[in-house]
């Protein structure tokens, strides 16, 4: 075999060990730039991994034109369980070149791995790069890891990091599902069924259930937290000891039981804390290791976010089990922000992205955990919880006993599941309900209920998950797709539909299909479905669309001049007297009934001043239907703050905005610009200091 064989086997062999680590499809384009291969390479690389699952009698590596590759799950599973290649190269062999993300993983786990220090010249060698690439890509790692501390020395660079910053670095990385690492802690030796067993097992004894991604992060930790310990890296000192034991129940003997497991007697205190810590701000769709009041706590908490959230967006998202489970969640939420374990999530940003405005809702609406931990939210928990709003407001889900909800379930045409039943499942639910009005879907479904529905009479064709599923489990096909629907996702999707549930779409295929055929001699179609499914929503938009929101106008078009009024606070001035004076400069342009001042009251009396959306600042408002004609919004801003007490709160407001919210929530546009200024410090000040109407609005507009 030549030279040039042996490199392109090599390189097929890394290209193999990333598919298998790989539940998602990895485009060409992705190929070429992880390995810095040519198009003719990456080709030559398939067909030599799809020679040797021939000879395995495996399946072939699956392709759809445009959105990439991916082996099947068969394929996977058996490959997983087969020893890994190497990491490291032989020493006669030439190493490939890696995309940024793996090569810049590998740089964090060769400087993790090597007791020596490792030179940038050494690297860039290694990875057939540029010094100026290594030296950009320790920027970048300093930058996604500040906490991590890479120094220099006369030999090279090296980690000067204590043991639980370099855990949460790795910890963070599995939760982002970076490949490359799964793929170096596989390839240590330890048997990871084991330890996925350790982890399933001590569930029973917490009463705790964790989510599936929960218990596959968690089982790669513990073999990331073995392996360093037998290197002599331990975690010494670590706090909190005392407030587990108290305030949650067989947490520390469950992790001193883990602990036992692994190294047997000699452990340290900080191991079991710090354990302790991740396994309490693990997801779980069960969480019974906790004392009462915090259980009680967080659960009034959940529905007082609820209640914000409502009461800013105008959405009734209010229903028993979205309560217990929104409940439910925070405990994870509480336990990572007290203890500043860093929750992170590919899916977390998309969000970020995709819904902004929801995001900023939801900021408002956590104020009351934040106030309870006394610690702002990190934005990636913020977004997380606005996951679970996102999906919240379906008028489909209602508070179901498990026989109720299995019976229903089977009626259903597509099942939608995901680890923890809500959250991303719902969300998904409701963009598949809306997209496909003709379809019955199941209520979002956990993965431990499928087996029950197939125990009855059932009626689906295809199940849609945002959690991986087997297909060779289930009697029916598997669609796995993310939360927040890529055009891929759509493309597998819409597929299923016309082969499954072709008379449900077929209200547009004869028009979509004849154009299909004339573009067709004029063009070459790469994706005739994905541009199916483009004409689909394009030619029929009242089908396939959320209706479209009316206009949203602009805080700038909603807060004149003179609807803001400065006034002197003598320390005699009450609060209802400012409310007053903010609603009157509405009502005197027909924006508001005069009854709409009364409704505030009537919440306030009956939920205390929950409509503080920053210090100093109060937006006071009630539902569209309670006396708001049109949308507008007044100030009235203070000299001195005065005092709001309702329900035995109280807080001091200098800054109260009245806000009407029209009659189909024309207002989120301006309300999420004005969330934006006043979660600004620097704006606030500004605000507070202004002398005349015109300098606030200059600074708030």
């Amino acid at each position: 075999m030549t030279k040039d064989n042996s490199a392109e086997l090599t390189g097929a062999d890394r290209l193999l060990d990333y598919l298998v680590y790989s539940t998602e499809y990895i485009s060409l384009e992705e190929i070429l730039e992880l390995f810095n291969i040519s198009r003719r390479t990456a080709f030559n690389w398939l067909a030599n991994i799809n020679a040797r699952l021939k000879t395995k009698n495996l399946a072939p590596v699956t392709n759809i034109p445009r959105y990439g590759y991916k082996l099947t799950d068969q394929a996977r599973q058996q490959l997983s369980k087969q020893p890994h290649h190497p990491v490291e190269a032989p020493a006669n062999e030439t190493r490939l070149n890696l995309g940024p993300l793996e090569r810049r993983t590998e740089i964090i786990w060769l400087l993790l791995k090597n007791q020596d220090d490792i030179s940038i010249n050494k690297l860039a060698e290694r990875f057939d790069c540029s010094r100026n690439t290594v030296i950009k890509d320790f920027k970048e790692i300093s930058q996604t890891f500040p906490n991590l501390t890479i120094i220099s020395t006369r030999q090279g660079r090296k980690i000067d990091s204590d043991e639980r910053t370099v855990r949460l670095v790795i910890y963070e990385l599995l939760q982002r599902h970076n490949t490359a690492l799964f793929k170096f802690i596989g390839s240590l030796g330890y048997n990871i069924t084991q330890y996925e067993q350790i982890i399933i097992d001590c569930q029973a004894t917490l009463h705790m259930n964790f989510s599936e991604n929960a218990i596959h992060q968690l089982t790669f930790l513990l073999i990331f937290s073995d392996w360093r310990i037998h290197q002599g890296k331990v975690i010494q000192d670590e706090s909190d000891y005392y407030w587990i034991m108290e305030n949650t129940t067989d947490v520390i003997s469950t992790s001193e039981q883990i602990m036992e497991r692994m190294l047997g007697k000699d452990y340290s205190v900080g191991e079991v804390i710090f354990l302790s810590k991740v396994i309490l701000c693990s997801q779980a769709t069960e969480m019974d290791c906790v004392n009462a009041s915090l259980y009680d706590d967080l659960n009034d908490i959940a529905q007082e976010i609820i209640f914000r959230y409502e009461q800013l967006t105008g959405e009734k998202v209010s229903y028993k089990l979205f309560t217990k489970v929104l409940s439910n969640h925070l405990y994870a939420t509480f336990f990572r922000v007290k203890f500043g374990i860093p929750f992170s999530s590919s899916e977390v940003d998309e969000i970020k992205k995709r819904y902004p405005q929801l995001v900023k809702f939801t900021a408002i609406a956590c104020n009351p955990l934040e106030h309870y931990l006394g610690k702002h939210l990190p934005s990636n928990e913020v977004a997380l919880i606005c996951l679970y709003f996102g999906s919240g407001n379906s008028n489909d889900y209602q508070d179901l006993q498990d026989t109720d909800k299995y019976k229903r379930a089977s009626l259903a045409e597509v099942l939608v599941v995901c680890s923890s039943g809500i959250g991303t499942s719902v969300m998904l639910y409701n963009e598949l309900s809306n997209t496909y009005p003709l379809i019955k879907f199941s209520l979002p479904l956990e993965i431990r209920e499928l087996p029950q529905i197939f125990k009855f009479n059932y009626q689906a064709k295809l199940i849609i998950s945002t959690a991986p599923l087997a297909a060779s489990d289930y009697p029916i096909p598997v669609v796995n797709v993310k939360a927040i629907l890529t055009d891929h996702d759509q493309s597998m999707i819409e597929t299923q539909f016309r082969e499954k549930l072709p008379r449900k779409i077929e209200h547009n295929t004869n028009v979509v299909t004849s154009l299909l055929k004339i573009i067709n001699q004029y063009a070459t179609i790469k994706d005739e479905n994905g541009l199916r499914m483009s004409l689909d929503k394009f030619i029929f938009p009242e089908t396939n669309r959320t209706p479209q929101s009316p206009d949203h106008p602009s805080l700038g078009s909603i807060l004149p001049a003179e609807h803001i009024k400065i006034m002197h606070n003598d320390g005699n001035l009450a609060w209802h007297d400012v409310l007053t004076v903010g609603c009157e400069l509405l009502v005197k342009d027909n924006i508001i009934e005069t009854r709409y001042q009364s409704e505030i009251l009537k919440l306030i009396d009956q939920y205390g001043p929950y409509m503080l959306i920053a210090n100093d600042i109060f937006l006071a408002h009630a539902a569209p239907n309670q006396g708001s004609k049109k949308i507008g919004l007044s100030l009235v801003l203070l000299d001195h703050p005065v005092k709001i007490t309702a329900k035995n709160q109280s807080v001091y407001v200098t800054c109260i905005f009245v806000l009407s919210p029209g009659l189909k929530r024309e207002h989120e546009k301006a309300l999420t610009e004005l969330i934006d200024i006043v979660r600004n410090t620097d704006n606030v000040k500004k605000l507070l200091s202004a002398k005349d109407p015109k300098t606030v609005r200059n600074i708030i507009v």
